[in-house]
């Protein structure tokens, strides 16, 4: 076969375009009727020509078929994995190959990737185990995955070192991550290698990352095997403020409390600025012993020695609690309202009004603006209002 540079036909190879069922293969009709194919666009579709005289040789190898179409197919190697063969780059008398047979091929760089040069069959039989996976259920063979070659190589099972042969096969490619195989299994055949401690000896995939990590930088190493980052980072506790002490207070004056004695000294004081009340009212709880009833008016008289029920805390309140007359006066109107609700010896008068002092009758005077029965009062407030129920509209 020649090495001039040869145009390639359109395949699924980095350096030779789509697959042979793309556009630029599909028949037409022209005018006339006849077929016709598509032709590739020169700026676009069109790839540019593989010259295995300026290409760069990566090695030469042996591998198995492991499918070919009309003009192209893939060859699968232990070192460089699959590799795409052309049928123009076949020996001289051989036109196609059969998936399972073993061949040798000289593997070169080309623009796009891989690609198989000089490819010679070596048997006429097929494959059946080492290279080759089992058939699929279509029937054709699967290369073995190179990273599961790898490990087995290195008797690795473990999942994170498979993840770590595959991160370095990645970042490495397959020729540096081969020498490194080759210089592990020579350090395995003259002893082995032992820790920095010397306490027990490597394994073949913990000499493979020695290997591995002496050949890398920190910085590539850690572009390889990123650090995890933390999902939930514990907060840091920021830092306590000082606390300074608070300043002494100083010590509270000593109020001197008022008593009912000393009352009459400020009581003084203040009149000499007092001001005028414009309304005054009280209220009187208590039941009537007497009720003296003439024309619209109706008088009653209570009398009240403690206790003060509500006196503020810390006011001053006689010792003695005096005797203070109240004088009520009613209208008839209002005790009408009541006069039932006397009868009864365990009801009381709640009375409320305006009131005076009565310096003739030494007495308060209490003029009443609302009156009522506190048994009255409190069956008023126990008793929930009614919602008045609306009229019954009349039949139609």
């Amino acid at each position: 076969m020649t090495d001039t540079p040869r145009e390639p036909d359109n395949h699924n190879h980095p350096d030779q375009g789509e697959f042979p069922h793309s556009q630029a293969n599909t028949p037409v009709c022209t005018d006339d009727g006849n077929p016709s194919r598509l032709s590739a666009s020169p700026h676009k579709q069109q790839p540019l020509a593989r010259s295995p005289d300026t290409d760069l040789v990566v090695g030469d190898t042996t591998g198995v078929v492991i499918t070919f179409f009309y003009t192209h197919g893939f060859i699968h190697t232990d070192r460089f994995g699959s590799i795409f063969v052309h049928k123009k780059e076949l020996a001289d008398g051989t036109t196609r190959l059969e998936p399972g047979q073993q061949v040798s091929a000289r593997i070169l760089q080309g623009r796009k990737g891989l690609y198989a040069y000089q490819v010679q069959v070596l048997t006429a039989g097929t494959v059946t185990a080492g290279d080759v996976a089992p058939p699929t259920s279509v029937g054709r063979p699967q290369p073995r995955n190179p990273i599961t070659l790898v490990a087995e190589r290195l008797h690795e099972k473990n999942s994170r070192a498979l993840f770590q042969i595959r991160r370095l096969y990645e970042h490495l490619g397959p020729d540096i991550i081969w020498d490194m195989i080759a210089e592990t299994e020579r350090i395995e055949a003259e002893g082995g290698m032992l820790f920095q401690d010397g306490s027990r000896r490597r394994a073949p995939g913990g000499v493979f990352l020695f290997l591995a990590k002496r050949r890398l930088s920190l910085e590539e190493w850690a572009r390889i095997f990123p650090p995890k980052p933390q999902t939930n980072p514990q907060p840091q506790n920021p830092p306590r403020p000082k606390i300074t002490p608070a300043p002494a207070l100083a010590p509270a004056p000593v109020v001197e409390k008022i008593t009912w004695d000393t009352r009459a000294v400020l009581i003084d004081t203040v009149r000499a600025g007092q001001g005028i009340a414009h309304t005054v009212r009280i209220m009187v709880i208590g039941r009537p012993t007497s009720v003296v009833e003439r024309g619209n008016t109706v008088i009653l008289t209570l009398t009240h020695n403690g206790p003060l029920l509500s006196a503020p805390k810390g006011v001053p309140i006689p010792p003695v609690m005096p005797t203070t007359t109240y004088t009520v006066y009613v209208g008839a109107k209002q005790w009408r309202g009541v006069a039932e609700a006397m009868k009864n010896p365990e009801d009381e008068l709640i009375m409320e009004g305006a009131m005076t002092w009565d310096a003739e009758q030494q007495a308060i005077a209490v003029y009443t603006t609302k009156i009522a029965s506190k048994l009255a009062q409190r069956a008023t407030r126990a008793t929930p209002p009614t919602t008045p129920t609306p009229a019954e509209s009349p039949p139609t």
